[in-house]
């Protein structure tokens, strides 16, 4: 019995081994040491871009909003988005100090197949014993037997995000980030992309505040 219970022992553990992170995320993230952030008071926020194809104006438009509204909530200046920057200048990088362009460079979903596995669990159980006087009572107590459970389907999401930070005066790049996130659910990258936009603008916040 114990060598089965080894035998089962090892095989639960390469499937933890093997098998995917349920929640994983990834920044990477570079910085112009030689850029001075002090003094931004306008930073325009050019229009999203995506090489995934949703062909949704509607899903274009709550990528939109919440970019811009997670750069208003945590940047402390004066925020302006293409268009807007556009009826000021032909050129939307004059009115600004930077601008930023983010990108959507996946939006993806996957899955995989949990196999079937058997684990040894702990279960309680029940019999009937005699005590001192001959008396039977019940008594109960712990056994570890063989439990096997059926495959099993695992949605993932994946989501990578770039962003990139320009000066204005010279189009050059300053500052930039790429995260990369999938998450053990279906549909989940709003969320996640949501998350993404208040975490780049939150750090980028100390940069130039």
């Amino acid at each position: 019995m114990n060598g089965i219970r080894k035998i089962f022992g090892v095989m639960f553990l390469l499937a933890c081994l093997i098998l995917p992170a349920g929640v994983s995320a990834e920044k990477s993230d570079w910085k112009d040491s030689a850029y001075n952030f002090r003094g931004i008071r306008r930073v325009v926020l050019m229009d999203v871009s995506s090489n995934v194809g949703r062909g949704s104006n509607l899903f274009y438009q709550k990528l939109q909003s919440t970019y811009v509204d997670n750069a208003r909530k945590r940047l402390k200046c004066e925020v302006f988005t293409e268009e807007q920057a556009r009826r000021v200048s032909g050129n939307p990088a004059d009115v600004g100090d930077l601008y930023i362009e983010c990108r959507i460079k996946d939006w993806s979903d996957d899955y995989y197949i949990v196999p079937e596995r058997t684990v040894w669990e702990k279960k309680k159980m029940h019999r009937r014993v005699r005590d001192r006087y001959g008396y039977l009572e019940d008594e109960e107590y712990e056994t570890t037997v063989p439990v096997t459970y059926p495959p099993y389907r695992v949605d993932v999401s994946k989501i990578a995000v770039s962003f990139e930070v320009y000066d204005a005066r010279t189009g050059r790049m300053v500052f930039g980030r790429e995260d990369v996130r999938d998450r053990k659910d279906a549909d989940a990258q709003d969320g996640m992309y949501g998350r993404i936009c208040n975490s780049f603008f939150e750090d980028f916040a100390k940069v130039i505040r």
